[in-house]
């Protein structure tokens, strides 16, 4: 089963669908540095399952390290979106 689901950041600015292939059953805490000290919780999404509908200008990149995951953040309310590897 695949949900779509409508997210944004708290300000409004960047909103978007993600797709989740396997839905929210695949929520699990990310083991990364970045979310391990956010306590974030991640689900999983096709790396095309992600669609912007406004404000894909106004994200900015976070990248550490390795540098493979890329961290998307809002550049107007500093708010982390979801992030990519």
């Amino acid at each position: 089963m695949t949900d779509v689901l409508h997210g944004s950041c708290h300000c409004g600015a960047v909103t978007f669908t993600v797709r989740l292939s396997q839905g929210i059953e695949s929520a699990r805490r990310c083991d990364c540095s970045l979310c391990a000290r956010r306590g974030a919780v991640a689900v999983s999404a096709p790396l095309d399952g992600i669609t912007y509908l406004t404000g894909a200008d106004k994200l900015t990149l976070y990248q550490f390290g390795t540098k493979v995951a890329e961290h998307y953040f809002c550049s107007v309310c500093g708010i982390y979106t979801h992030h990519k590897r």
